[in-house]
Formats: C-alpha cells, structure tokens, sequence
C-alpha cells in the first residue's frame, strides 16, 4: 500500500526558501518494521469525511473506546496535526507509541510535532527512536537532517541529508532541504546542482516546482551580484 504524506515548512535563511519535512499520514507503509490498520468498514469511513475536524470529531471517541489501540490514535493525532493543536497531536501519537514502540510512522510524527512546538532535543529523541526500527527510513533521515539545521548544526544535517540520498538516490526531499543547506551557507553553484537535481527526478511535483524557482532566485541573486561588482568598477 503507497504510504501517503503531508508536509509541514519551516523558514530557513530567508523567506524565499523553505526547509521541508513530512509527517507520515498512512497507517502502512511498505518496508516498515511494523504496520498498524483500522479495520475497513472505519477506515472506509474515515476517508469520505470532508476535514481534519470532522476526522477529528469521528475518530475521538472511537479511541476513547479503544484505547489499546494505537491505530486510532495515530489517525487522531495525524487529524490534530493538520488542525495545528499540536498538544493533542502530541497525546495522541505518544499513546500511539507506547502502545505499539515499533510503530514507524507514529515515532516521525511525534517528532514532527515537537518540531513545530520549537522543542528540538524532543524531537530529536523521537526521531532517534524512529531509525531504531528502521535506520534507512528515507523522511526520518530528512527530518534529523531539519532538525540539526535549525539548531546550526551544519555538519550533522549534511551527514543526515547525504545519508538520506545514499540510501534513496531520488529522494526529492533530501536533494531539496541538501540544497537549501548549500545556500544557506552561500554555496549557491551546490545548491543549484541538488535543486536541479529536485527538477530532473520530477518537474511537475511540488518540490520540482519549487526547486526551480530557487534555482532562478539564485541566478537573480548572482546577476545582481554581479552588477554590483562591476558597477563598483566603474567609479
């Protein structure tokens, strides 16, 4: 079964880049350690449902009911993620991998919820704890990766982000956040090459789309650069 993703942003060196990591939104995946499913008739359900609220509003007492579950409570965390309570979000997916300790999908997105509350070193733990059960997870590595980047850790998020594209040569992910590393340390011939390289997996997707405006920001950048310098001569 494909597993699906939502992605969530945080700002890097200046507002026209963005640093990408994902949340995990399916409850299987293949090549996980371990797979967790709601039964059919409520997964069936669950999907005609039109919002995060009223996934919400659906899901909240079925998991109160079954709690020993950990399905339920990761569909209801991934629901308060995506309505931004990340508190809940946090509740729930922590319930979810205390129940089930080998359940990828919910130790990412616990990380990704303490990712978006700012608490790094929290994030970072559950993160670790996701390689546990599979070292070579692609969005894991990309998520250590954004993690050590906003703590300026520069040489930590370029091991994980090449670890990353070692492992998944055609990983978007780790191409684009690699490049946005590149250039936010002024590297902007490197940041070009991961970008286009974003572009050459796949132009349509949305990562393709957004590598290719970074790559034309850059070369604005460079010929106003470039301008400046030879305005400079002239005088």
């Amino acid at each position: 079964m494909a597993q699906h993703i939502h992605s969530h942003r945080r700002t890097s060196f200046m507002a026209a880049f963005l640093l990408t990591t994902l949340i995990l939104a399916g409850t299987t995946s293949v090549g996980f350690a371990a797979s967790y499913e709601l039964p059919a008739d409520t997964k069936a359900k669950l999907e005609q449902l039109p919002d995060a609220r009223t996934k919400a509003e659906f899901l909240e007492p079925l998991a109160a009911t079954l709690d020993a579950d950990p399905a339920y409570h990761f569909e209801l965390g991934n629901a308060y993620f995506d309505l931004s309570q990340f508190e809940k979000a946090e509740q729930h997916f922590q319930r979810a991998t205390g129940l089930a300790p080998d359940y990828l999908a919910a130790s990412v997105n616990l990380g990704s919820v303490y990712d978006e509350l700012g608490r790094l070193d929290d994030a970072l733990g559950a993160y670790r704890a996701a390689l546990k059960i599979d070292p070579d997870e692609e969005k894991t590595l990309c998520n250590i990766g954004g993690v050590f980047f906003q703590k300026r850790q520069i040489s930590q998020a370029m091991t994980s982000f090449q670890k990353a594209i070692e492992k998944h040569p055609d990983s978007q992910l780790a191409h684009y956040n690699l490049a946005i590393l590149f250039a936010d340390s002024k590297i902007y011939g490197e940041a070009i090459v991961e970008w286009q390289k974003v572009v050459d997996i796949d132009a349509a997707s949305d990562l393709g789309s957004r590598s290719a405006d970074n790559i034309e920001i850059i070369k604005q950048m460079q010929e106003v650069d470039l301008g400046d310098d030879h305005s400079g001569h002239d005088h």
